[in-house]
Formats: C-alpha cells, structure tokens, sequence
C-alpha cells in the first residue's frame, strides 16, 4: 500500500496550520484559485505517477540487476547515509536539467507555475518528468544500491523538500551553509534575475555551492515568485503539457537540424527561444500575479474538485494492485479529464452559466 495514504493527510493539515498562522500574522498567502489549482496539479501528478513511479523503478531495479557494482548492507546505518547523499548529488543534476534543457523544463515548469509560495505551492509536481528522470541515478544503479534503499531515500528527499516551501521561516543561521531551507528555496522559485537558475539542491546545497548555481535571499529585492511566461491558466492538465505544445511547434518552423536540437536540448532562455522566456529587463514592481474573477458557485465547484479528486487518489492507492493495468489507466485518464474540466470552467464560466 502505498504510504503517500499516510502522506497526503499530512500535507493537508500542514497546509492548514500554514494558512491560519500566516493569516494570525496579518499575511494574505494564499489565492484560492491558485490553491486549489496546486493541489490539484499535485493529485494529477499523483495519478500518472502510481504507474509512472512503478516504470522508475522498474527501469531502477533492472539496471542494478544488470550493472550493480557492489553489494550494500542494507542493515548498515552508514549505508543509508552514503546513499542519502549520493541521491541528493544526483537529484541536484536532474533538478538542474530540469531547468536547463528546454524538453526537460516542459516537464519541470508546471512546479514554478505557480505565482504564490506556500506548502500548496510544494504539491505542485509534474506529471511527465517519469520519462527521463529515472537515467540521472543510474550512477547508483552501477554503484550497486539496493532498489529498497533508492525508493525509501528518494521518498525521504522528495518530503524533505515539501517543509521549504514556506515564506513563514526566515533565514535558519548556520543550516544556511550546508542545507536547503526556506529562504534558500525562496530563491529558487523566484523570476527576479538573481534567482533564474539558482539553488537546485534537495536536501543539500552544497551542490550549487561546488558548482557555481547558489544564491542568497536578498533583503533589498523581494522575492516574485513564477516564472517569465505565466501559465496563466487554472488547468492542471494544461500546465503539466503546455511547454511541449511550445517546444513541438518550435521544432516544426526550425529550418535546419541544428535548430531542432537546440530547440530540445537547449536551455529554455537561450536565443533560440525567446518565445519561451521573456528577455525583457526583470523589474518586481512591475509584476501582479495571474487572476480571474470568479463567483461563489465557482468557488464551491473548485473546493469540491479537490475533495473528490483527494478521495479517489486515496481509493485507487487502496485498490491500485488489485486492478489490471488497463483499469489503472482509464481510471487515471478519468480523472485527468476531471481536473482539466474544472481548471477550464474557471477560465470560462459561461460553459455552465456559472458567471453572473
């Protein structure tokens, strides 16, 4: 069974608590609509990767029955700790070209769609990064790491990371040096031209320290959060496919071969895609985050989508290794199409008269 049945609640009472501290504070964190959207995009990618997660695995576990190295103890505590470590090194990589290479940031930028930063914001993962993301550990694969030890380190560095999306933690002292925390991540998710590209750390950031990408909060320039060419859109389907529809129909007009691969492999802000990103100067106060009016029937539709939508990701964790891989898919295809519906009817309320 899976333990994200355990996780989820969890993430949601720690949304809660964020919200009414923040709000006891006399801060506005979060937007509904952005809310909803980000724990929506989380249980889509939720959906997909039931089956996109078992592929990484497989794809795992199958290289280290075919390459594996070394035999690891997996009773050794000192193991865990080596191994938490290389994870991190590698994740730092793939994190990396997920920003950085323009097919992979298709798969990446639903993460930074968002315009808000809180514990929703956390839940916001891609549905499609399955498909490479697997090859960046195959290091570990080679090194002989047991498949047990990469599933239970990569869930342990995966929830390490939902804690850092917080504005309500200011900088920690000395953890600064050597961990990812919340003011480190601020950077992160910011479009201000000092964040672009900085601090892909998991757990450590003295990946982006050895290799050029770290980056210090600034007290003078407030973080803006989002990237330069805003989803603009409540349709977490949408987000998660967008950019390949960009990166396909720049393939398409590119007049040599050369273009063609620099349009997919190259860095999205690179000269070639000036499409993709805004090259435009970066001024904060020039910025106002995506919105749409909205009614109270709209804001009723949106709260139930997510509540139904939780509720079947929580029966098909119960029911996923009873069902044959065909009901696996049309289940999740069904409500794909769900969320999507409810993300556009925000963006055209007259499809149901909901507009007043």
């Amino acid at each position: 069974m899976s333990p994200y049945l355990y996780i989820v609640p969890v993430f949601f009472l720690m949304i809660g608590t964020e919200y009414f501290l923040a709000r006891s504070k006399g801060r506005d964190l979060y937007r509904f609509q952005d809310t909803v959207t980000s724990i929506n995009a989380g249980l889509v990618s939720q959906f997909v990767n039931v089956m996109g997660g078992a592929f990484s695995v497989y794809m795992y576990s199958l290289m280290v029955a075919q390459f594996g190295l070394f035999t690891w103890s997996q009773s050794d505590i000192g193991v865990w700790i080596v191994a938490l470590v290389l994870y991190d090194f590698c994740y730092y990589w793939v994190h990396r070209a997920g920003h950085e290479v323009n097919l992979f940031w298709a798969s990446h930028v639903i993460h930074h769609s968002s315009e808000d930063f809180n514990l929703a914001t956390a839940l916001r993962q891609s549905a499609t990064g399955f498909y490479f993301k697997w090859a960046f550990y195959l290091p570990l694969a080679i090194l002989g790491m047991p498949t047990k030890v990469f599933v239970v380190i990569a869930l342990i560095d995966l929830l390490y990371q939902y804690w850092v999306h917080t504005q309500l933690i200011g900088r920690m002292g000395f953890l600064e040096r050597f961990l990812v925390t919340p003011s480190n991540h601020r950077v992160h998710h910011g479009q201000n031209d000092y964040c672009i590209d900085k601090n892909y750390g998991g757990i450590f950031c003295i990946w982006d320290q050895l290799f050029g990408t770290y980056a210090d909060e600034r007290t003078d320039e407030p973080v803006v959060y989002g990237v330069r060419k805003p989803l603009r859109s409540w349709d977490p389907v949408w987000g998660n496919i967008h950019h390949y529809f960009l990166v396909g129909r720049l393939v398409r007009t590119a007049q040599t071969w050369r273009e063609r691969l620099i349009h997919v492999f190259g860095p999205p802000r690179g000269v070639m895609h000036l499409e993709a990103v805004s090259e435009k100067p970066f001024v904060a106060s020039d910025f106002s985050p995506f919105e749409t009016p909205y009614t109270s029937r709209m804001k009723i539709i949106g709260g139930l989508s997510t509540v139904l939508g939780t509720a079947m990701l929580m029966l098909l964790y119960i029911i996923d290794s009873k069902i044959s891989l065909s009901q696996n898919l049309a289940y999740s295809a069904l409500m794909l199409g769900f969320f999507s519906f409810v993300g556009q009817l925000w963006m055209r309320p007259n499809m149901m008269g909901l507009r007043r």
